[in-house]
């Protein structure tokens, strides 16, 4: 069969091989002519994966079977509107794709139906500024349709948002932002996967970010299982079937961050598609559950054995993990540490670079300035630990007097 995979950068990468080495032909669709994930696919459309117009157009030049996305939230409505348009395979209804990818309809969603979430307004600049007063500073603003925390800012006052409002706005296709009061917290994310409106909870994992406002929300790694488990397990379990019944999630992976603070448990936001953290790598590793041929076969309208998750309990999950997502100080790279030697380290079941020697390395504004990627596995947290401490004593992205620039999460 033939199937159409938006976006073809590393987070896609893992659902094309997949799908490939399960003997379907792979069309992807992404603007950048570099990416990577077009090097492997059997057909190439160079096209923005937001507009579902062009979704639709390549999807019926190319006579696919199926369109599919992971690692990336905004295409997930791309994929169903252009799946509905062409009577194709589409696990979401439009209503909830948009529900789950604009913040202004997903934040109406918390408010009506009491799941908790920090108090926000929406904002355009010379409309309804009168509102920024009626928050709690400090805030956060961010776009309310983008991705990789472009464009979102920590600010103090009314008029730092008036003032901000050009540089979260060139990220989003709308006029509005979300301007949302600042929640002290804690970060986990909640992977998990919907059959007929029944969700199973493959992890939870602690979502460890950059400490500076500066860089707010910039992920620096996933730790699984999340140290909140203990505390929360039972909380994250209810919040989460609440949210996959209210916003009528059917069938599919999800993908939920959450914020922990004094007040408890608050939704930041959520999504449908497979983690851009490299779930797609380590879930089926200590689940048995391969989400990723689960979503190949959904897509396509194919069955996919799912008993499995009829017993799994994450709770219950004897593995540990860890997710790097470590990033490079401005330099200009001269050296980096050979892949082959940080993918021979025992645990290290994945590396990659996302830059090359002769890259200039700008100051970190937001997620898509990664360096790379690393995911570690062990059967103890000293395990993983032991593995980390190797990884970062061998790796090395050096200038040209050979200075180390790599920052990672605290060890």
């Amino acid at each position: 069969m033939k199937l159409l995979i938006l976006g073809a950068s590393n987070a896609q990468l893992p659902g094309i091989l997949k799908a490939k080495a399960m003997g379907h032909q792979v069309i992807t669709l992404d603007y950048l002519t570099h990416a990577i994930g077009h090097q492997y696919s059997d057909g190439q459309c160079y096209d923005s994966t937001f507009d579902s117009q062009k979704v639709i157009e390549c999807a019926a030049q190319h006579q696919v079977q199926g369109i599919m996305t992971l690692g990336t939230d905004q295409p997930v409505l791309s994929t169903m509107l252009a799946s509905k348009a062409l009577a194709l395979p589409a696990a979401l209804t439009c209503e909830t794709a948009l529900k789950v990818t604009n913040k202004i309809a997903m934040k109406k969603m918390f408010v009506k139906h009491h799941i908790p979430t920090a108090h926000y307004i929406i904002y355009e600049k010379g409309v309804n500024e009168h509102d920024l007063r009626t928050l709690t500073y400090p805030v956060v603003v961010k776009p309310v349709d983008s991705q990789g925390q472009r464009g979102i800012f920590y600010l103090e006052t009314v008029q730092e948002v008036i003032d901000h409002y050009p540089s979260v706005i060139i990220h989003s296709r709308q006029k509005e932002i979300l301007v949302e009061t600042y929640y002290p917290h804690d970060e986990i994310t909640v992977s998990g996967w919907v059959v007929n409106g029944q969700c199973t909870l493959l992890t939870v994992t602690d979502r460890i970010t950059f400490s500076s406002k500066r860089q707010l929300g910039v992920c620096l790694a996933h730790r699984f299982p999340s140290k909140h488990s203990s505390r929360y397990g039972d909380a994250i379990h209810k919040l989460t079937h609440q949210i996959v019944h209210t916003f009528n999630i059917e069938n599919g992976p999800i993908y939920f961050q959450y914020l922990l603070g004094e007040e408890g448990i608050k939704v930041n936001e959520i999504a449908c598609r497979i983690g851009g953290a490299h779930e797609a790598v380590f879930i089926p590793k200590v689940t048995g559950f391969d989400i990723v041929k689960a979503q190949i076969a959904l897509a396509l309208g194919q069955q996919y054995p799912q008993e499995i998750l009829n017993t799994y309990d994450v709770r219950k999950n004897p593995y540990h993990v860890s997710v790097q997502l470590f990033f490079v100080k401005p330099t200009t790279i001269v050296g980096l540490t050979d892949i082959h030697q940080l993918k021979a380290i025992p645990g290290v079941i994945d590396v990659g670079y996302h830059v090359e020697i002769g890259d200039t390395i700008k100051s970190i504004e937001n997620a898509t300035q990664r360096a790379g990627y690393a995911v570690i596995i062990g059967t103890s947290s000293a395990k993983v630990h032991q593995t980390l401490t190797r990884f970062y004593q061998l790796l090395k992205i050096t200038d040209a007097k050979g200075e180390n620039h790599v920052i990672h999460s605290p060890l």
